[in-house]
């Protein structure tokens, strides 16, 4: 299979997952799907693929130094496997974010711009997170306090 149809396919492939995040994040078939190994088991073929098995890395490249990353990097197949790294870290911290929520009772419309973000900029949207979860708890606590 080409390249691009791989990196697309890796995209289309986590698409559904962060949809039932945001859209549906205590639906039965949520917990089934995104809080189990499907994307693991999905792409981490393809991942080790195209790191062990599709071609040999370029001469230079290592991970010590930034010149031999950005060596790897001069890579395709090493591009779309550093994407796939990428996709799958990123949908398993949007499903942390979702079930510390759910734990914490942080609610959902607060967390659905983390899970956007964390998509597209990823510690960007776990820091967001990670904030509101701070700030939700103490604005609950002073308001609980303010009652008595």
């Amino acid at each position: 299979m080409p390249l691009e149809m791989l990196f697309k396919a890796a995209n289309y492939t986590v698409i559904p997952f962060w949809l039932l995040l945001v859209a549906a994040p205590r639906w039965n078939w949520t917990q089934r799907l995104v809080h189990a190994p499907v994307v693991l088991l999905l792409l981490t073929p393809i991942y080790a693929y195209m790191l062990f098995g599709y071609a040999i890395p370029p001469k230079d490249m290592n991970f010590q130094t930034l010149y031999g990353v950005m060596v790897g990097f001069s890579a395709p197949h090493i591009v779309v496997a550093a994407w796939i790294h990428l996709l799958v870290f990123d949908l398993f911290v949007g499903a942390w974010e979702v079930r510390d929520a759910q734990r914490r009772d942080v609610p959902h419309w607060l967390v659905i711009p983390c899970l956007l973000a964390t998509l597209m900029i990823g510690p960007v949207g776990l820091l967001l997170y990670v904030l509101i979860r701070f700030f939700n708890k103490r604005v609950l606590e002073y308001d609980e306090a303010e009652a008595l």
